[in-house]
């Protein structure tokens, strides 16, 4: 008596079986939300237009183009900073940076962009930067940036940071 199942038999079955069993997730199927916000609903993700805004606002921020990076912010927009300090406009924002006596050095690790609610227009933007600072070539402080923009138009309207110093 010949097997049921030969090896051609078996050799098809397992390819039927990993073609019509494995199929890639689509967008349907992959999760659009996770957590919780402060709005009670979960996080979504954002847009990438605001992703984008950032690594410009970055652009602009290392060419020292200060017209440049004054566009990318509403004229209300606020900033506080990880010292306590708030800025209001683009203006006293970036009198700010100008008054740093520090050179910096940075890296923009990440950038992601979460929406707590698709219903009303704007979503948040986190992003990380590894920031050396010195003065005259000697290196005063290693430290991580986490900052926060709210982009609603295309425009920022809210920004702070947060810093976390690391050894030298």
């Amino acid at each position: 008596m010949k097997p049921y199942l030969t090896p051609l038999k078996a050799t098809a079955l397992a390819l039927c079986i990993a073609l019509f069993a494995c199929n890639a997730p689509t967008e349907s199927t992959l999760p659009t939300s996770s957590g919780f916000s402060p709005e009670d609903g979960p996080v979504y993700f954002g847009s990438e237009a605001s992703v984008q805004l950032v690594k410009d606002i970055d652009a602009a921020w290392a060419a020292e183009d200060m017209e440049q990076l004054a566009s990318f912010f509403a004229d209300t927009c606020v900033f506080d900073w990880y010292d306590g300090n708030r800025y209001e406009g683009p203006e006293g924002f970036i009198g700010r940076i100008m008054a740093d006596t520090l050179d910096n050095d940075w890296d923009f690790q990440w950038a992601y962009s979460v929406d707590a609610n698709l219903d009303e227009a704007g979503d948040w933007v986190h992003a990380g930067f590894d920031v050396v600072s010195s003065k005259d070539s000697v290196e005063v402080e290693h430290a991580w940036f986490q900052e926060w923009y709210y982009i609603e138009g295309g425009k920022v309207l809210y920004w702070y940071n947060m810093k976390g110093t690391r050894p030298n």
